[in-house]
């Protein structure tokens, strides 16, 4: 019988070879990691290290755990200035590409931003080039992450991005990285009943089984900030109740929890402990 087990890890350093990333797993007690293809903050894509690719893809493996992928921060698919849209393309190619050969489960990427035109238009280019990509990249999957919302970011609800998706026609490889923390800066009240009750509703509505990853996070700032600054679990401005109350929910359940928290290894260990206790209480979802 398969196991029923939840896996829940943490954003892992790949600095020394992508293979290191096992190791620092493995200190912070994962069962999932995600980790960057590439430099984060930077547009370069490094010569693909087959062997490096092999050792964490049989890494994975051999301990059951789901790969997640995060594309550099640079990425911006809606984005109006073509060499910006078009360096994201080739970025965001490399990343699908290598998390193909490494069999992750997708490759999650922020909604990107208007940056001085409409966000219709945004949208528009934003759908369009994620069907671009995943029907040149067989196998590949995209999860798109709600962002904070800050200045002209063009997704920071569920409602926002069903316009995404609908825009990239409901591509059957395109999915949904949900982040607890960006939720609430942008203005959704996940610490509430009634506000829970209303992201859940519009979570059916563009289909749960879509969410592939949810980022399990605390917020540093207030609900509706638009800062995107994580706290450890418990030590924010959401609290380990609604965050209970949200892992509770069945239609989630299929989803591997990462954390984004500062801290060292151990810091991430004990929240990583934290969400364990969490999710294995009777919490009723609400």
């Amino acid at each position: 019988m398969a196991s029923t087990k939840r896996s829940i890890g943490c954003h892992v350093s790949v600095a020394g070879g992508l293979s290191r990333a096992l190791a620092h797993g493995e200190e912070r007690g994962c069962d999932a990691i995600q980790a960057f293809p590439s430099n984060p903050r930077g547009w370069a894509v490094p010569s693909p290290d087959l062997a490096e690719e092999e050792l964490l893809a049989q890494g994975v493996v051999d301990r059951g755990w789901p790969l997640l992928l995060h594309s550099p921060y640079l990425v911006n698919i809606g984005a109006p200035d073509p060499v910006v849209h078009e360096r994201s393309i080739i970025n965001l190619g490399f990343s699908l590409e290598r998390g193909v050969r490494l069999a992750a489960r997708g490759v999650v990427v922020h909604t990107g931003s208007a940056k001085g035109e409409s966000r219709d238009e945004a949208v528009a280019r934003a759908g369009e080039t994620v069907v671009d990509l995943l029907e040149a990249i067989p196998d590949s999957n995209i999860l798109i992450e709600l962002t904070a919302g800050s200045g002209s970011l063009i997704a920071g609800t569920i409602d926002e991005l069903a316009d995404v998706f609908e825009a990239a026609e409901w591509h059957p490889r395109l999915g949904i990285c949900l982040d607890t923390c960006h939720l609430f800066a942008a203005g959704v009240d996940i610490t509430s009943e009634t506000g829970r009750k209303k992201m859940r509703a519009s979570l059916k509505e563009i289909g749960p089984e879509r969410v592939k990853v949810i980022h399990v996070n605390d917020s540093l700032d207030g609900l509706g900030s638009r800062r995107d600054r994580h706290a450890r679990i418990g030590q924010g401005e959401i609290g380990e109740e609604p965050l209970q109350k949200i892992l509770a929910w069945p239609e989630l359940k299929h989803a591997p929890l990462i954390l984004e928290t500062p801290g060292d290894a151990k810091e991430n260990g004990e929240d990583i402990a934290i969400v364990r206790r969490l999710i294995s209480s009777k919490s009723r979802a609400s």
